[in-house]
């Protein structure tokens, strides 16, 4: 009797961990691991973006999955702090970015403690058309990203050229003991890509060296035909990350943000009769409600720029991915004769990291 009681007790409190564990109550956590679509009778959250003579870009966000970033990205929008402001970056098969503070790649006079931390999930990935919120050494803060990379990639491709090449003797003999090291430790960090992750960048493209260095917030659900037509734009140098890695990417012609709309779909309100959704845009905060310190008010002579830039003690550029490692433009995989090998220049037309310059 003694010994049933205690299995009881303890089925019980088994039970109530899960309970307590799994937030009893709380919306699952959703990115766009899945498939994203739009919801008119959820609690969700979309930015409409409106890019002047373009038309509109719009994004689901993840405010479970990246909290401080969505919030982040929300109250700029909302106070109207992208109003005006350029796309100033433009890379095709790579990176659409903007919100930077004169256009010209800079933050502005930021106290670092405004500086968020990247934020990680299980379920938000650099697929085609992500949103992302960029960072730098100090974390994030305006500056946002959408990704333009629709080729497929193939990582088990990648992983399975990688691990040949560390099994010929041949090769690794003339392999420094830290390249050996930066090979294996992005054999790892592939091989630790989930599978379902895998097939979605087999499947949709994406940038996956981009994982974990900035916070994917958000997923683009529609204006992809407005995404393609602002990746065909003239460009010229004027982004000094860029020049510097002989890339132009600044558009000749200025492309601009005329608002960020915040679109909340409130949960849904059901009566006797019927059951009806809600939308409402927030409103903007008035001067008297927001701490003037939390907008930038003059341009540094930095740049935020997404590219791939070999950093030493004499720039001023800071690569956001792991320092130690390599990532995808440092290797090629284009037959099943040539090998995956590490570049001279870490600059090239697939350049994958985020880059802020301070």
């Amino acid at each position: 009797m003694l010994r049933n009681l205690k299995k009881t007790a303890a089925a019980v409190l088994a039970a109530v961990m899960m309970i307590s564990v799994s937030g009893c109550g709380e919306e699952p956590v959703t990115g766009n691991l899945g498939e994203v679509r739009k919801e008119e009778n959820a609690n969700e959250i979309y930015a409409v973006i409106k890019v002047r003579d373009y038309g509109d870009i719009t994004a689901k966000l993840f405010p479970g999955a990246a909290p401080e970033a969505v919030k982040r990205f929300t109250e700029n929008a909302e106070l109207g702090y992208y109003d005006g402001k350029t796309i100033h970056r433009v890379i095709s098969d790579y990176v659409i970015q903007g919100g930077s503070l004169n256009g010209d790649g800079g933050d502005g006079n930021v106290p670092d403690s405004l500086y968020i931390p990247v934020e990680t999930s299980p379920v938000t990935y650099n697929f085609y058309g992500a949103l992302c919120l960029a960072a730098s050494k100090k974390g994030c803060y305006s500056q946002f990203y959408i990704v333009n990379n629709h080729v497929p990639q193939d990582i088990d491709a990648v992983i399975k050229k990688l691990s040949e090449q560390l099994g010929d003797e041949a090769f690794t003999s003339r392999l420094l003991d830290e390249d050996k090291k930066k090979y294996q430790d992005y054999l790892d960090k592939l091989k630790a890509i989930p599978e379902e992750a895998k097939a979605k960048y087999k499947r949709v493209g994406g940038l996956y060296d981009l994982d974990g260095t900035s916070t994917v917030m958000g997923q683009v659900i529609d204006g992809f035909d407005v995404m393609r037509a602002i990746s065909e734009v003239e460009v010229v140098t004027g982004n000094r990350s860029d020049d510097k890695a002989g890339m132009p990417s600044k558009p000749i012609d200025s492309i601009i943000i005329d608002h960020i709309e915040i679109v909340r779909i409130e949960p849904v309100e059901s009566t006797s009769e019927e059951t009806t959704t809600k939308k409402s845009s927030k409103p903007k905060k008035t001067s008297e409600e927001v701490n003037a310190e939390t907008l930038p008010t003059e341009a540094s002579s930095g740049e935020t720029s997404a590219e791939t830039v070999q950093a030493d003690d004499s720039s001023d550029t800071t690569t956001v991915p792991d320092s130690d490692g390599i990532t995808a433009e440092d290797i090629s995989v284009t037959s099943e004769e040539e090998t995956v090998h590490i570049t001279e220049s870490s600059a090239s037309d697939d350049d994958e990291v985020i880059v802020i310059e301070e």
